[in-house]
């Protein structure tokens, strides 16, 4: 067969699975959908991650690929076609799949490769288990994967059974990913499309830890948009693409695209240790020599936060939970002994000014009681940062500044979007404060914190471990 004809039926087919994707898709339930944490892969993405593969395998060996969670084939055969295109001549793969209705087009779809590759030696092998569960001893050569993405309870066999990687609430794709990376052989590679998350945030400490000592990350891949790298599914997660391989390797490429269609590729390639944060091991993701300075200017700094004595906390009042204490009317407001006092939103600070009360149908005010007593904080001078923002806003870290003699309260209490910057030996000086704000809403944090935070939450530990150049209090003494 001659290698256009081998190239238009590579086409066919993958043009095949994502319209059988698409019509499967549209047709399942999404409850269906979010109980097998099912995003399927558009032909486009499937092509790139192939091309990833760095292939140094002798071509005169016996491949043995996997993909951990195959749908209807489509990444899978595009590696085999990469592999193909290469000179590989014997390759055996084995696919795991649970779902019976994704089962037969993933069947259907790798008769016909194989028909269209009758030249070659190739073997396939469908496992109908869950790949977490399954003891499995197999190595291989190279893995790609687009895995399930649900969160699972501690509780949850696949996450007892992999406890060494799990703290807080797991998600499902970081065990296949930690297990994939265990059945690698010697310099084998696998490529994963995922959420962003697993690159920050405490739950995946444990995860990140026991990866990235096991193997190299190699090369990341980051959409501009979230929205138009699955064309057909709704993803309200950053996705990104990862390499990592089993040997030893400082430097890290890192490449974006808009979308899926990767019409303009741009790339950096940067040293292991200028993305990966040393402790925490979480992975900073720059996307241009403007960030790459950025990361530099930052890790200069020798104290953080926490390193200059300032604290921070997250709002109590949790108001399902607090629902019978808070109102939206003063009550008795204006008596002496305060038994109601100010409940601060994140829509109660606007252009970082405090604003009370709001002209809102939220309730404003929260009793003052022993049993409340909790839930409230004393007022005093605190910088506030709101613990949520989108991707597409103008800053991902937005604060407003509370100073305690413009409220005539003793106590105050913050509803759970909200964290607080204080400090326990001292009350927060009014330059002191405005110096950190400025700080905390400059460019320079802005892109350090897109950086190193895929996801919208601003977490106080996040703060807390924040880089301060030496220059910002030169010349104050914060220490007073």
């Amino acid at each position: 067969m001659t290698v256009n004809l081998l190239e238009q039926n590579h086409l066919y087919l993958l043009n095949k699975i994502e319209k059988e994707s698409f019509a499967y898709s549209v047709n399942s339930s999404i409850s269906r959908k979010k109980k097998l944490g099912q995003f399927f892969t558009d032909s486009s993405v499937a092509n790139y991650m192939s091309t990833l593969f760095s292939f140094k395998k002798s071509i005169d060996k016996k491949l043995k690929v996997l993909d951990c969670g195959a749908g209807h084939g489509v990444l899978a055969i595009a590696l085999l076609y990469k592999l193909v295109t290469k000179g590989y001549k014997t390759i055996e793969l084995t696919l795991y799949e649970i779902d019976n209705e994704a089962l037969k087009y993933l069947d259907d779809n790798l008769k016909l490769f194989k028909e269209n590759h009758d030249s070659i030696n190739f073997s396939y092998t469908i496992i109908q288990k869950n790949f977490i569960l399954d003891n499995g001893s197999n190595k291989f050569d190279y893995i790609i994967s687009n895995p399930p993405y649900f969160k699972l309870n501690k509780s949850d066999l696949e996450a007892k059974s992999m406890s060494y990687i799990v703290h807080g609430q797991p998600n499902i794709y970081m065990l296949f990913m930690a297990k994939s990376g265990e059945l690698l052989t010697d310099k084998g590679e696998m490529v994963f499309i995922t959420p962003r998350s697993f690159t920050s945030g405490t739950y995946f400490k444990k995860f990140r830890e026991y990866l990235l000592d096991k193997l190299s990350l190699e090369h990341i891949h980051i959409f501009n948009s979230r929205k138009k790298h699955f064309k057909n599914e709704t993803i309200l997660q950053e996705t990104i693409i990862t390499k990592f391989i089993k040997e030893p390797s400082d430097n890290i490429t890192i490449t974006s695209s808009e979308d899926s269609k990767f019409l303009v590729l741009n790339s950096l390639k940067v040293k292991r240790e200028m993305i990966i944060e040393r402790g925490r091991n979480i992975i900073g993701i720059p996307s241009s020599k403007e960030d790459i300075e950025v990361l530099k200017l930052f890790s200069a700094s020798q104290q953080t936060f926490r390193d200059m004595g300032y604290k921070i906390s997250t709002g109590k009042v949790v108001t399902f939970r607090s629902r019978e204490y808070i109102h939206i009317d003063k009550y008795n407001l204006f008596s002496s002994n305060q038994k109601s006092v100010p409940l601060l939103w994140m829509q109660n600070f606007k252009k970082e000014k405090l604003i009370f009360p709001l002209d809102s149908k939220k309730e404003q005010y929260i009793q003052n009681l022993d049993k409340t007593k909790s839930l409230l904080i004393k007022n005093e001078n605190y910088i506030i940062v709101k613990r949520f923002s989108s991707k597409e806003q103008h800053r991902r870290i937005n604060i407003g500044y509370i100073f305690k003699d413009k409220l005539p309260y003793d106590y105050l209490g913050l509803e759970n979007h909200l964290n607080y910057i204080y400090r326990e030996e001292r009350q927060l000086k009014k330059d002191e404060m405005k110096l950190l704000g400025s700080f905390l809403t400059s460019k320079e944090v802005d892109q350090y914190f897109r950086i190193f935070n895929g996801n919208t939450q601003v977490n106080a530990t996040d703060i807390l471990n924040l880089p301060i150049p030496a220059e910002l209090f030169k010349g104050y003494k914060c220490q007073e």
